[in-house]
């Protein structure tokens, strides 16, 4: 008895520690989750003994029937009802039909599609047909306390249904036999299993996932004025060629000359005391997450005396005035605005501009403009004749916005037809990108 007992407590630490201590590699290779609810039959094979007799000397062929509630993916509680007979399993030439019913925890390793368990399960058992002596008397039947030890291999055939390969354990009982009242048997099993309520079949992981990084970042950097007097702001804007709504972007700005006021893709140099000459503004950008994936721009700006730079900025901005009937003077404290490419949105830079115009306006009732929208030469006529309306449109909206009164402006659009700058450079094309302001004279 002490063996069995033994023997059957080797049997379940085994299973238990196999499971248990292979629990990490479950999470990591276990692709499908275990089902909620499992029920198995088949068929058992008791190798026992009979009473009063205590030996290994008949065989019991029979069933089993159980369910299996599972808690996790290792960890679950299983019951089972068994049952068999056997005829003629000692010389007084008795039968024997064995019924046991018992429950127990259940640990199980989900390995792809085998899946080891092991269980220690108690409870009773009843026995019938036979002969059970007593010290007083006898009987036909009895019942006993019963327990079993052991473990099982199961195999996956698909989500809903798997073979039960062997359920093995040793089986105690406790019938009176006129000896010492103690049975040990080694039952084996074999059957189906039916899977519910989850995904039941494991399967082998899938190939990992290799996510593809944003391509290489590229950086332009343009400027909307680049001859200015002494003293006079000169703005830098920054494009890259990633989306700054997917991707953080950290840049870095320094200059030969002047001083660097904001940060960001959008910022302006201060030009307070500057010698008239060239000057460069370099730029730098970086993806936040891989600051390796980086690109560089430069960009010049001119400083000029006073003259050249009003002679400059008149011959830049009135290359093509929707009509000769401007006043100039009011010109002058009108900033246009630039967009872009392909852009009708308002820039940090445009904003300024806006709130810098709308408050001359404002202090000067009088004066009624022409908004005018331009754009470079890429794309089409048509295209670019509805993307400057769009542009003029835009800054007509923001300067009403601002307080300037709708009925004192108009707007027109000339596309790429009328360009401030011919060449093939980002820096031209960034001119013609704009919405013109062009005072009417009283």
């Amino acid at each position: 008895m002490n063996r069995a007992i033994a023997l059957s407590i080797a049997l379940t630490l085994m299973g238990v520690t196999a499971a248990a201590g292979q629990q990490t590699a479950i999470d990591q290779k276990s692709q499908a989750s275990s089902s909620h609810f499992d029920l198995a039959g088949g068929y058992n094979l008791v190798n026992a003994n009979a009473p009063p007799g205590d030996c290994g000397c008949f065989t019991m062929h029979g069933g089993f029937a159980g369910g299996q509630l599972n808690f996790s993916q290792w960890l679950g509680v299983a019951g089972e009802f068994s049952a068999g007979h056997a005829s003629h399993i000692s010389s007084l030439g008795q039968d024997l039909t064995l019924t046991t019913f018992m429950a127990g925890p259940r640990v199980s390793w989900s390995r792809y599609r085998a899946v080891p368990f092991g269980e220690f399960v108690v409870g009773g058992a009843h026995g019938g047909g036979s002969y059970f002596p007593s010290s007083t008397s006898s009987s036909t039947s009895a019942t006993s306390f019963a327990y079993a030890g052991g473990g099982g291999l199961d195999f996956n055939l698909n989500h809903r249904f798997a073979i039960r390969a062997f359920d093995a354990k040793f089986l105690h009982t406790a019938f009176p036999n006129g000896v010492n009242g103690s049975q040990r048997q080694l039952q084996i099993g074999a059957g189906v299993v039916m899977h519910f309520g989850g995904s039941g079949a494991t399967a082998p992981p899938p190939a990992p996932v290799v996510s593809k990084g944003p391509r290489h970042i590229s950086l332009s950097c343009s400027t909307s004025n680049q001859l200015v007097a002494a003293g006079q702001p000169v703005h830098i804007t920054g494009e890259t060629s990633l989306d700054p709504d997917l991707y953080t972007i950290a840049y870095n700005w320094s200059t030969s000359g002047g001083v660097i006021h904001g940060d960001g893709s959008v910022i302006t140099v201060d030009t307070a005391n500057l010698k008239p000459g060239t000057y460069h503004v370099d730029g730098h950008a970086a993806l936040s997450t891989n600051p390796s994936n980086s690109s560089s721009c430069k960009v010049t700006f001119q400083i000029t005396s006073t003259g050249e730079a009003r002679d400059q900025i008149l011959t830049t901005k009135f290359a093509a005035p929707p009509s000769g009937n401007y006043d100039e003077g009011a010109h002058e404290h009108l900033r246009d605005l630039f967009f872009n490419y392909d852009q009708a949105d308002l820039r940090p830079d445009a904003v300024n501009a806006i709130l810098d115009d709308a408050a001359y306006l404002i202090a000067h009732p009088g004066i009624t403009l022409t908004i005018a929208g331009y754009a470079d030469e890429r794309g089409s006529a048509e295209y670019n004749v509805a993307l400057g309306m769009e542009r003029a449109t835009a800054t007509r909206d923001a300067l009403a916005s601002a307080g300037v009164t709708a009925t004192r402006m108009r707007v027109i659009s000339y596309g790429k037809e009328r360009s401030f700058c011919s060449e093939d450079v980002e820096s031209c094309y960034q001119q013609n990108r704009r919405a013109q302001l062009v005072p009417e004279a009283q």
